[in-house]
């Protein structure tokens, strides 16, 4: 597929090198020159320095035989425009990185299609999700959601003392509603792994569990003895998606104060926030933070528009004893980084975008695609297309590649955990786990004989 890509950041380069190894033909368009030498110097790919709202520029970059368009510039204008200018030369399939709500708000026009944009992906939208469904789940360092809402993807760090420290997962099928539950991966240290019925779960291994939603209540005990409903949020920084946080927090009356050195931005806030606490100054100010109870805070979440300043203010939270520090970076190469220092959660916008949008992209009909921040694994939402080979056998006699594992089956609804002897029906949505070498592969066999 011909596919080009308007903004050479961090999540154009990163669909660029993704989309590359896929054997797709892809070309550039960026118009900084020090972001240009980057993507030339690290990617097999095309690349076209200029302007992307210009025709000349975009045609030199082939847009009159591109196949899909991914605008994701930092701006939401330039995105806007491109998607229009790409329908005028007849590309099939637009996608747009839009981030203020303003224009993915229902009313608005954007969604009669009048910039002719088939795909919205709204980046601080996820995150607020994602830090939610973080904040819902006691326990947990990672999670995702696939379109068939039933089944959710959690991940958790397995504590000396939990109850699954130290067992085989051959042992964990002893227990009751296993069939609700499976772990699809592990990872130890810098290492994932696809575990086995032999595999032996370690203290401070985190574990990625496919689970039905009505079974997490049950599997939380396991990993987390004591499931503390959370009553108070410690915020920093005032912005669009922190106001946004705070007013949904509002709502599932969990108390919440937000910190802000601007004295603007925390006036700003008061505007808009009923029930928060809102307070002006440094969340590197330790009286500060002791004034907000930081001792006895369930999250801090650091949501600054400053990198150092959420890493430094989200360890000294820690330190003063909040129970978990969510952190905030938009630069995919801090993220190993920060999960060194011994963060809880590291929440990067840029790469969860990505997944985002390779979900329109991928062969077979994928549903919904989940990018491992600390590795290239995925979870992939799966349709089975009637002529693909993994539809009408029995799994056993299926040769899966190696680093791959298939989750879940979702069969009138209801999740199922599959056998050997299980056999996939055209149609059903399957959830697969896969390291980097083993999604193509994956792909393949989910894929009609037309691909």
């Amino acid at each position: 597929m011909k596919i080009l890509i308007i903004g050479a950041g961090a999540v154009g380069f990163n669909l660029a090198r993704q989309l590359s190894k896929e054997g797709h033909d892809i070309s550039v368009v960026e118009r900084d020159l020090d972001l240009v030498k980057r993507i030339t110097e690290k990617l097999d790919v095309s690349v076209v320095s200029g302007s992307a709202s210009s025709p000349a520029i975009l045609e030199e970059a082939g847009i009159k035989n591109a196949d899909m368009v991914l605008a994701v510039t930092n701006s939401d204008e330039i995105n806007m425009v491109v998607c229009m200018l790409s329908h005028s030369y007849g590309v099939k399939t637009k996608i747009a990185r839009i981030r203020n709500p303003e224009f993915t708000e229902e009313q608005f026009i954007i969604n009669q299609n009048e910039f002719h944009i088939d795909h919205v992906v709204n980046p601080e939208k996820i995150t607020i999700n994602s830090i939610l469904n973080i904040i819902g789940t006691p326990g947990s360092i990672y999670v995702a959601d696939f379109t068939a809402g039933d089944i959710l993807l959690r991940g958790f760090n397995v504590p000396a003392d939990a109850p699954i420290s130290g067992k085989k997962l051959s042992e964990l099928r002893e227990i009751e509603s296993t069939d609700s539950f499976l772990i699809v991966a592990i990872q130890r240290k810098e290492e994932m792994l696809i575990p086995t019925g032999e595999t032996k779960l370690m203290p401070n291994d985190n574990i990625f569990v496919l689970v039905a939603k009505e079974a997490l209540p049950y599997f939380l005990p396991m990993v987390n003895r004591r499931a503390d409903e959370v009553e108070k949020v410690i915020i920093y920084g005032v912005n669009r998606a922190s106001l946004e946080l705070a007013k949904k927090l509002e709502e599932q009356k969990i108390g919440v104060t937000i910190i802000e050195p601007d004295k603007e931005k925390t006036q700003q806030a008061a505007t808009v926030l009923d029930k928060t606490i809102i307070l002006q100054g440094s969340a590197l100010d330790i009286d500060l933070l002791k004034e907000a109870s930081i001792d006895i805070a369930d999250f801090f979440v650091a949501l600054s528009e400053s990198e150092q300043s959420n890493i430094l203010s989200a360890l000294l939270a820690k330190r003063l004893g909040a129970k978990k520090a969510i952190v905030l970076t938009v630069d995919p190469a801090f993220v190993p980084i920060i999960n060194s220092l011994g963060m809880d959660i590291v929440i990067n916008p840029r790469l969860i975008t990505v997944g985002s949008i390779l979900q329109h992209i991928r062969r077979g009909h994928a549903l919904s695609v989940v990018k491992f921040h600390n590795s290239e694994a995925e979870a992939m939402e799966l349709v089975a297309e009637k002529d693909s080979k993994i539809v009408g056998k029995p799994l056993k006699e299926i040769s899966f590649p190696q680093g791959s594992i298939l989750g879940a089956i979702v069969r009138e609804g209801a999740m199922q955990i599959p056998t050997g002897n299980t056999r996939i029906n055209p149609g059903e949505s399957v959830i697969v786990f896969a390291l980097p070498n083993a999604i193509e592969k994956i792909q393949s066999l989910f894929s009609g004989k037309k691909d």
